[in-house]
């Protein structure tokens, strides 16, 4: 603390070095579609050609083709100003008389395979109609978002940090855990330390191996442009971010602390590359969705209703219950064995023939005894006597030490006490 780490674009003599040329979300070749959306203007006369032209179709035809023509204007809007005129009467005949090769059909009409990636689907990824690209967020890391906001150094304006998580189902990435990095913003540059976060990463990794660098998270309503300069950092090798065919580019969550919406806001963002220009991001949404598992569930709806109970209790003027009234591990048990009396009487009846048996009930029912190895009743009441044998063992060991240190501390304090 006494030296400080160089931070990410400032050197360690705190000389001020220069952005990259292209850091911001603009590009000199195309702006970026928040700032410049790309739209067509289409001419009346172009409409009124198209028209025409379908009116004097052939005879069968059920639709026309035709080229457009046009320039772009004023950055990024397209005018489209006509078709091409569509050929004289005196060669429509010709034309329909020997007729051209067309794409795909040679002049001999044989049968010619299309390319094989002519579509939007490349052979890396699926199209985003088979394998959508989704995020699924815990809602640990959700509440550690909101922590940090709340800790934030005093005149900052939004915090970033780190998404750790994991590929998994094929095209969804789970974000199970994340940690703020120290930055500062300034009106034209952000600075982030990078030593911090090579150090928070690697303490986590050796808790949890599993959880990998997949993108970065900030605060705020929108996206400015200072966070190209933060995107292109995770971008690279140093933030220790892995590109797959699945994720090219690293997760960028946007968190809406400032409850701009009428709820709670939270989308997801990815980067992607266009051929126009290699230092142009372009940020598109990805679905986003917030997934707890069942026995998280379970204890949030356990502590709510132990909550609920202790606000009852007081509102009718009782004393506070006590901890094993609130306990629901109680209540869980017995509504559990309902559950299990509740099916066994179903399947009795089913065999008894006094009820229509349900295949989809019964597929449910053997996957869920499936899931579970069938253990014997003996084997289960040895291994929690052994258990129970090893508690106590424990206990009278913890017994046995405690007393051993009291017995020497009082040998301890009447040899000093003699010794004075």
């Amino acid at each position: 603390m006494s030296t400080p780490a160089p931070m990410w674009g400032l050197s360690a003599q705190n000389s001020k070095v220069m952005p990259p040329r292209n850091f911001n979300i603009a590009s000199k070749v195309q702006k970026s579609s928040i700032e410049q959306p790309l739209s067509c203007r289409v001419h009346p006369v172009a409409v009124l050609k198209i028209l025409d032209a379908f009116v004097r179709r052939p005879e069968g035809a059920k639709r026309i083709i035709g080229t457009l023509l046009g320039w772009i204007s004023e950055g990024s809007i397209v005018d489209i100003t006509g078709p091409s005129p569509p050929p004289q009467d005196k060669n429509r005949s010709a034309i329909m008389s020997t007729p051209a090769p067309m794409w795909g059909l040679s002049a001999q009409n044989s049968k010619v395979m299309p390319p094989r990636n002519f579509n939007i689907a490349s052979k890396v990824q699926k199209s985003s109609i088979e394998q959508p690209l989704s995020c699924r967020v815990h809602p640990v890391a959700v509440l550690k978002i909101l922590d940090a906001f709340v800790r934030r150094p005093e005149g900052a304006k939004r915090i970033i940090g780190t998404l750790l998580g994991w590929i998994s189902e094929g095209s969804i990435v789970d974000i199970t855990d994340c940690f703020p990095i120290v930055h500062r913003d300034t009106e034209e540059q952000a600075f982030m330390d990078q030593d911090y976060h090579k150090q928070m990463l690697a303490l986590r990794q050796k808790v949890s191996p599993r959880e990998v660098v997949v993108g970065w998270f900030a605060t705020g309503s929108e996206i400015n442009p200072l966070s190209a300069n933060i995107h292109k950092f995770y971008c690279t090798k140093e933030s220790q971010f892995t590109a797959t065919a699945v994720l090219p580019g690293p997760v960028h969550l946007l968190v809406d602390t400032n409850l701009t919406g009428q709820s709670f806001g939270m989308k997801g963002y990815v980067n992607v590359r266009t051929s126009v220009a290699e230092n142009l991001l372009q940020f598109h949404e990805v679905p986003l969705r917030v997934q707890t598992s069942e026995g998280e569930k379970s204890g949030i709806s356990q502590l709510m209703q132990a909550r609920r109970a202790d606000r009852e209790s007081k509102a009718a003027g009782q004393g506070p219950k006590d901890v094993k009234t609130l306990d629901g591990f109680e209540g869980g048990l017995k509504e559990l064995l309902g559950l299990f009396r509740r099916i066994q009487e179903y399947v009795r009846a089913v065999q008894a023939d006094k009820v229509e048996g349900d295949m989809q009930v019964g597929r449910g029912l053997t996957q869920a005894l499936l899931t579970e190895p069938v253990i014997d009743v003996e084997a289960v009441e040895q291994l929690c006597a052994n258990s129970l044998q090893d508690a106590l063992m424990v206990v009278y060991l913890s017994n046995l030490t405690r007393a051993q240190i009291n017995i020497a501390e009082k040998i301890n304090q009447q040899f000093n006490a003699r010794a004075d």
